[in-house]
């Protein structure tokens, strides 16, 4: 988790700016909400392999 704790559940990327937050029901409220990107954002897009080889 990064500092601000955004990481795109689609992606796996930072959000940096604006982004969408998912409410995750839990009957404990023991699941944190989850974020994504907006659909039509251009920062979500899968990691490439050549990106983990570099240790994104």
């Amino acid at each position: 988790m990064t500092a601000n704790g955004r990481i795109c559940r689609h992606c796996d990327r930072v959000i940096r700016g604006e982004g969408k937050t998912i409410a995750v029901d839990s009957a404990s409220a023991a699941r944190p909400d989850q974020h994504a990107h907006f659909p039509d954002d251009p920062a979500c897009k899968p990691i490439t392999r050549a990106e983990r080889e570099r240790g994104y």
